[in-house]
């Protein structure tokens, strides 16, 4: 009987040491994302600055890319569509109107000032200093500063997200909607391509109370609803044709 205790004793402790890995991998997990993020940012903020000022074009970004290809074939994720790809990231979640959407529909912890520039002179609390390489400070330009809530997803989602959405509002509800149910890009796909944040605004009825009580101004939210659309069900369906079409599934998956 002792020795079935501390079987038992010692399986709690060892959960625990579980628990602290876990724990710890999963903050890396959204450090690495995060730096990722920000690398996409201010790699999308410089060369949108460029295109805007026409100092470069379309072949300047294609050489762009072959030169980081044959100067650190090390550094990966660098082609023209993806350097394309970062500045429509930064330029769409710089944008004014996306950072009044968040500010309108979340809480303040999501928001962050939205310009910051670089200058000869000291930094004041609104100005965000960027180590860059001596070529790049010559000329000063303005950075927009990444909003919080971007960091509650990957970039390939966000991508995702930017080329198949057209609203803020729309945007704003998958990029929560793929943190709160840890979506991946097939995932996040299939969700968009049944139209989820259609199906999620129709009612507000059985809100979750916690997402309510996180976000209380928020009209776009999640309900407690349980989504299977992976099973092709038409919208009107029985609950035995549900339950035969799930059992076949997991014979499918098992």
């Amino acid at each position: 009987m002792e020795n079935n205790r501390i079987i038992i004793s010692m399986e709690q402790q060892f959960g625990e040491v579980i628990d602290i890995i876990l724990q710890h991998k999963s903050r890396a997990s959204r450090a690495v994302n995060n730096e990722l993020l920000l690398t996409a940012w201010h790699v999308g903020s410089y060369v949108s600055a460029k295109l805007k000022s026409e100092e470069w074009g379309s072949k300047v970004v294609t050489m762009l890319s072959e030169y980081i290809r044959s100067q650190r074939p090390d550094i990966k994720g660098y082609s023209r569509r993806s350097i394309y790809n970062m500045v429509m990231f930064y330029d769409e979640y710089s944008s004014e109107t996306f950072s009044v959407t968040v500010e309108k529909y979340l809480n303040s912890e999501f928001v962050q000032p939205r310009t910051a520039q670089i200058e000869a002179s000291q930094p004041t609390q609104e100005t965000t200093v960027i180590v860059q390489p001596t070529s790049a400070q010559i000329v000063p330009f303005v950075f927009g500063q990444m909003p919080k809530i971007l960091e509650l997803t990957t970039l390939t989602n966000h991508i995702e997200i930017l080329c198949r959405c057209k609203s803020n509002e729309e945007r704003m509800f998958y990029i929560l909607y793929a943190n709160k149910e840890h979506l991946v890009k097939r995932e996040l796909q299939r969700c968009i391509s049944n139209q989820t944040y259609t199906a999620l605004l129709g009612s507000k009825n059985n809100m979750s109370k916690g997402l309510l009580t996180a976000y209380p101004n928020a009209p776009i939210i999640f309900k407690d609803t349980l989504f299977v659309d992976f099973l092709n069900l038409p919208k009107k369906h029985s609950e035995s044709k549900l339950k035969n079409n799930l059992v076949e599934h997991m014979k499918q998956f098992i």
